[in-house]
């Protein structure tokens, strides 16, 4: 599956972060430390905008390759591609599907985070039906007798 720019994910981003540096704004501390940290957090609003609600960034993962409901194959930007397993923490709605993904060989998940706009709209639902009822992995499989 293709992973395509979502303008919701992002309109959602920068209005929490938006939210959040009116809320510093309010707080009872010296004027330099507000401006730094409304600085640093419009930084990384722009940041987590490009790289997961735009996927524009060398690291935005951009292509998913399933093969059961828990292992996969994912496909950055910049064209590497890793194999890795689905978590339990992850939270497949109607509307959202975020995933956090074990990659094979590295210590932290890395995390997806799908709205309907992020794929074509049977894409999307093929993709919660999957993750939801999709084939078991191997060692799930009953014995056969």
């Amino acid at each position: 599956m293709t992973l395509r720019p979502s303008f919701r994910l992002a309109a959602m981003l920068t209005v929490a972060h938006l939210a959040i540096a009116g809320l510093l704004m309010t707080l009872a501390l010296p004027s330099w430390a507000k401006i730094t940290a409304v600085l640093l957090l419009l930084v990384n609003a722009a940041w987590t905008v490009h790289r997961h609600a735009l996927r524009r960034s060398r690291r935005s993962i951009t292509e998913l390759a399933f093969s059961d409901r828990e292992t996969l194959r994912l496909t950055l930007r910049d064209g590497s591609s890793h194999g890795g397993r689905i978590l339990g923490s992850s939270t497949v709605g109607t509307s959202l599907v975020l995933l956090n993904i074990a990659i094979d060989g590295r210590r932290l998940p890395v995390h997806v985070v799908l709205l309907g706009d992020s794929l074509a709209d049977d894409d999307f639902r093929r993709l919660r039906v999957w993750l939801r009822w999709g084939p078991r992995p191997p060692a799930e499989e009953p014995a056969v007798s």
